[in-house]
């Protein structure tokens, strides 16, 4: 349940909801006719409110308490393997590339992971990892039932993963 504390404000609904659909800072700045430093605020504040240090799981964890309306589900023509989807699991809870490497059950080493991840942008269109973690929502990989607070998972005990 949330609480008003975790609630984002309609402006950090606004920035993070250009954030997700891979928009930097700047970007997001004029679109919204904003200074860079007053969206890098909202943003850094949204992520505190949510618990988050990183734009990506910001994202997942806005999707995961409907603080972002869900994309639509659509059906990708470039589905994900099992090493894939498990990578993008880890980075919807903000793992690190050493931690994917000594957590994955694939055997990838963190240059594997961070070049897995970066074949999946290139294949699915997306601009960065927060856009990719839409992309991901879009195509059925993540969803609700993945964690929504990854801190029991980072503290070494393995969330339950799809």
């Amino acid at each position: 349940m949330m609480t008003p504390i975790d609630c984002l404000t309609p402006a950090e609904i606004r920035a993070t909801a250009h954030v997700a659909l891979g928009l930097t800072s700047g970007e997001i700045a004029i679109k919204l006719r904003l200074a860079r430093g007053t969206v890098d605020g909202q943003l850094r504040h949204a992520q505190y409110k949510l618990g988050v240090n990183s734009r990506t799981v910001l994202i997942h964890r806005c999707y995961a308490r409907e603080q972002l309306p869900r994309p639509d589900r659509i059906k990708s023509s470039q589905e994900a393997d099992a090493a894939e989807v498990e990578l993008l699991q880890f980075l919807a809870l903000g793992a690190s590339h050493a931690e994917m490497e000594q957590r994955n059950s694939h055997g990838l080493s963190q240059h594997g992971a961070k070049a897995r991840i970066k074949a999946l942008r290139e294949r699915w269109g997306a601009k960065n990892d927060p856009h990719l973690i839409t992309r991901a929502w879009e195509f059925g990989v993540l969803d609700e039932s993945q964690p929504k607070d990854g801190a029991l998972w980072l503290r070494g005990t393995p969330a339950v993963l799809r």
